[in-house]
């Protein structure tokens, strides 16, 4: 017989009821779950920086790179920044000028209103050189990142070899192409002193190599139809770095060329098959040309005087 409650429901109603709440609380907790997948916020893509507190310093994470960079010119922001007096849109100091003081975002005007937040930030977050991949460590701040990788020695360059792919700062670079192409790859030779070159005059460049520390050049040559070969000397280097001073004499019978200049700076044996060389060059006139099509010149490439005071 079923017993009652003080209310007169009997035990088998509450037992009832009970499974009925619990069963409505399962699909209520269920609903909700699938709504909150539902709705759910697509991933935010916009420049966010993040602050995390390690004992007294504070460690800042930008999960855009790119978010001080001028956004007319690309380049990293630099001290001053100048904003629009309408809307706050952000230009560098050489920018500003080159737009004739117009935002090219709202073509509001652009004068001396500097964007304090923004240098602020400029001045207080560090990050690591972009060149971290090919050995540099330095950190700096923002305002410095800009003239640094202008100057950083880690600057990638690449391997002058055909098909090689390689690409990492000029020292690693060298000691790459030692060690990865046969000898015959190069012509080697030391500095301070001159060596023969034998050149097809059909090629368009020689690498050279010295033996010492390995520094890679390149004997870039040029055909003019009518008039010669234009010959010049590049090194493998960042382009800011300073060339190498060198002589290139070529004989014919009784006649002699002689060029002294400095060797121009690349990264990159490709840059220089765009078009033929502009200055620093020799002209080699046909005639000068053995029976055979080869071009025979001495060459001599000097130590930076650095190099000499190092050894």
């Amino acid at each position: 017989m079923a017993r009652s409650s003080s209310n007169g429901d009997s035990d088998e109603t509450i037992r009832s009821r009970s499974k009925r709440a619990r069963e409505d609380e399962r699909d209520f907790n269920f609903d909700a779950l699938i709504g909150a997948e539902e709705e759910e916020e697509e991933p935010n893509n916009e420049p966010q920086v993040h602050e995390q507190q390690e004992g007294s310093h504070v460690v800042v994470t930008l999960n855009d790179p790119e978010l001080f960079d001028c956004p007319i010119c690309y380049e990293p922001l630099t001290i001053p920044v100048y904003q629009c007096d309408q809307n706050g849109h952000v230009a560098c100091f050489s920018c500003r000028t080159k737009i004739n003081n117009k935002c090219p975002s709202c073509s509001n005007f652009i004068g001396f209103n500097r964007c304090r937040a923004i240098e602020k930030a400029l001045e207080s977050i560090t990050t690591s050189c972009q060149n971290l991949q090919y050995g540099c460590k330095k950190s700096l701040t923002f305002d410095k990142k800009g003239p640094h990788q202008k100057a950083c020695v880690y600057s990638p360059c690449s391997c002058p070899r055909l098909y090689c792919n390689f690409v990492s700062s000029a020292k690693q670079v060298y000691r790459h192409f030692t060690s990865s192409h046969e000898i015959s790859a190069a012509t080697r030779f030391k500095f301070n002193n001159s060596f023969p070159v034998l050149l097809n005059a059909g090629n368009n460049f020689l690498v050279l190599q010295e033996k010492n520390d390995g520094t890679l050049f390149i004997l870039k040559n040029h055909y003019v139809e009518g008039l010669g070969n234009l010959v010049t000397i590049s090194c493998i280097q960042p382009v800011f770095m300073r060339g190498f001073f060198y002589e290139l004499v070529t004989k014919a019978k009784e006649d002699s060329l002689r060029l002294h200049s400095f060797t121009r700076s690349t990264p990159s044996r490709q840059v220089l098959d765009d078009g033929p060389p502009k200055t620093g060059v020799l002209l080699i006139p046909c005639d000068f040309i053995t029976s055979d099509g080869q071009l025979k010149m001495d060459i001599c490439i000097w130590a930076k005087l650095s190099s000499i005071l190092r050894n």
